[in-house]
């Protein structure tokens, strides 16, 4: 979530009378995140989260926005997509699509312990139950096409280090891709900034614009390489099995995938350490950016190579 498209309050309070959301009390940009731009939205009724999607054409918006309008309607713990007054979910304002969508209470964790970690399971695999009956297909905008193409983007501007890490890592992701593992609507994005609590307790999953027909075991491990590794990289065991523990609350895990599992963990890596390395040597500009460091991603994939590696020796 970041600012790339300004927009004025007399423009905004135009395109709110397409809506029945109240009139415009006050806008403010919303810095986190890389992808699309976010305003809170306050108005006589209530506060919103306003989306111009900067990089994704309307009829792809829409599947996403009627995807999580669809989990809404199971109960699961997302946000509604508000409709116009002619029952659109998107309507564009300065050329680029856009939603509103209701505010969840909330706020997202910066260190997770046991709990979070269980309690985030448990929400993935309800997420993969509650999603199984959407039937339009939703394609991976980070696919393995993708990653070949911004390696080569890459080429010249990255360490003799940096490029083996990633040639190691794609192997082991075309690997992972040749299994017959289960598959569904994945989240793809699930770090800690797309979940909120509140008291404790998960309030709502956010931020579904990479969600896509996947691999399950992929978006297991999404979650694992960011709520359950320490600093320097590596896995904490303890917070990992919690994480299994709660997901197994709602879908028992295959022997495969747990097979599987430390292959998964090196493609869900390389998948956001090509994306920080791009955002890092192709910046976007806009008003409030937010750029993620791709190091963190490196020590994660050394350390995940470094346990298969060891594990390949016994």
């Amino acid at each position: 979530m970041s600012v790339y498209t300004k927009i004025t309050k007399d423009a905004l309070s135009d395109h709110l009378e397409n809506y029945s959301v109240g009139q415009l009390v006050d806008i403010e940009g919303i810095s986190d995140g890389i992808e699309n731009t976010n305003y809170l939205l306050t108005t006589t009724k209530n506060e919103y989260i306003f989306t111009i999607f900067e990089n994704i054409n309307d009829n792809i918006v829409e599947k996403y926005l009627n995807f999580m309008n669809h989990l809404h309607e199971q109960k699961f713990r997302c946000a509604l997509v508000e409709s116009t007054n002619t029952d659109q979910l998107s309507i564009n304002i300065s050329n680029k699509p856009s939603a509103i969508i209701q505010k969840l209470d909330g706020k997202s964790i910066s260190d997770t312990n046991e709990s979070h970690c269980e309690l985030v399971g448990e929400l993935l695999s309800e997420f993969h139950q509650k999603s199984l009956n959407f039937k339009p297909s939703l394609i991976n905008p980070r696919d393995i096409t993708w990653k070949i193409e911004t390696i080569k983007k890459l080429n010249g501007l990255i360490s003799k280090q940096q490029t083996e890490i990633i040639d190691i890592s794609l192997k082991l992701d075309k690997q992972l891709l040749q299994q017959k593992l289960p598959k569904g609507k994945i989240h793809a994005d699930l770090f800690r900034d797309n979940v909120l609590f509140n008291n404790n307790n998960i309030s709502g999953m956010i931020d579904f614009y990479y969600s896509c027909d996947g691999i399950l075991l992929y978006d297991i491990a999404v979650v694992a390489n960011d709520w359950c590794t320490a600093s320097d990289g590596s896995i904490n065991k303890k917070k990992l099995e919690k994480l299994l523990i709660g997901y197994e609350k709602n879908r028992k895990i295959e022997e495969k995938e747990r097979e599987y599992f430390p292959v998964a963990l090196v493609s869900a890596g390389l998948r956001f350490y090509l994306s920080r390395l791009h955002d890092l040597h192709f910046p976007k500009i806009g008003e409030m950016t937010h750029i993620k460091d791709p190091s963190f991603f490196e020590n994660i994939l050394l350390k995940n190579l470094s346990s298969m590696d060891k594990l390949n020796r016994r």
